[in-house]
């Protein structure tokens, strides 16, 4: 095996990692090929993007936020002297805008959204997927500043790129119908929130079963049917959310810690609720 070759595995593996849910292993393995390829710039920002992923996934946003904008500027020298390394600006753009709204620099993740959008549909058409997950992620920094029909309008247009491809459904698809629920709410469109939360649910029970984002849209689903007053739905729903993060080791994600709280919630209404019918019903007798 060439070294090329044995360096690309070497970096998919790492990678590979950071799929499978291990961010600590990844950011080991990714500091060890920095490492060996100090002058690979093409390596190094690479390695750098998927770092500085590892460590926002490790909650350390500060130190994402260097690692990423390193691999940024590596890679923008890069693409001046070879348009072969321009396909991977457009993902590192948003990776780095995501941290940088996550951080509260909502302006500068919006600039830098925009270019990604921009030039994701500059290089692969105004019909590519990659383009759609450019816009969704761009959409996060609009919702953010409460400009819910800019948010809208991004997330409709990246879910009908997904709707139209062949084979099978991105998970993506269920993170944007997620959105669309929210912003549903936010309007006070509880009937349509809803429905679009149920959706997201179905798509990621049968994309991914049980998994953390499952249990988030379950999650979602609840808080929704809270909102409309469906208290005893939204109780069943926000508990079965609560048990699936519990067997997967998540019981205590500030994810969890929400949703819990909103089912004590319900319950408390629950519970009031069967107080005032226990006490009409005594009236009557």
């Amino acid at each position: 095996m060439n070294t090329t070759s044995s360096r690309q595995n070497d970096v998919q593996e790492a990678l590979a990692l950071l799929a499978q849910g291990r961010p600590a292993d990844c950011e080991t393995a990714l500091r060890q090929i920095l490492r060996r390829h100090e002058n690979d710039v093409l390596c190094r920002a690479v390695c750098l993007d998927g770092l500085g992923r590892a460590l926002f996934a490790l909650r350390r946003p500060v130190e994402a936020l260097d690692a990423l904008e390193q691999s940024l500027r590596l890679l923008r020298g890069q693409a001046d002297a070879s348009r072969s390394s321009l396909p991977l600006l457009p993902g590192v753009m948003q990776n780095l805008a995501h941290v940088r709204l996550a951080l509260g620099r909502a302006e500068e993740s919006l600039a830098l959204g925009r270019e990604a959008a921009q030039l994701a549909e500059q290089i692969f058409g105004p019909d590519s997927p990659r383009l759609a997950g450019a816009l969704l992620r761009l959409s996060a920094a609009y919702y953010r500043g409460r400009d819910f029909d800019e948010a809208e309008r991004l997330m409709l247009r990246a879910k009908a790129i997904w709707e139209a491809q062949d084979g099978p459904v991105p998970p993506e698809l269920g993170v944007c119908l997620n959105n669309l629920g929210r912003i549903c709410e936010e309007r006070g469109q509880f009937t349509e929130g809803i429905a679009l939360h149920r959706r997201a649910v179905a798509l990621r029970r049968e994309l991914l079963g049980e998994h953390e984002d499952t249990a988030f849209s379950l999650g979602n689903l609840g808080v929704a049917l809270a909102s409309d007053g469906q208290w005893e739905e939204a109780a069943a729903v926000l508990a079965e959310a609560m048990g699936l993060y519990t067997r997967l080791g998540k019981g205590e994600s500030p994810e969890a810690v929400g949703y819990r709280a909103n089912l004590a919630v319900c319950r408390e209404a629950l519970q009031a609720r069967r107080a005032v019918r226990s006490a009409a019903a005594e009236h009557l007798k």
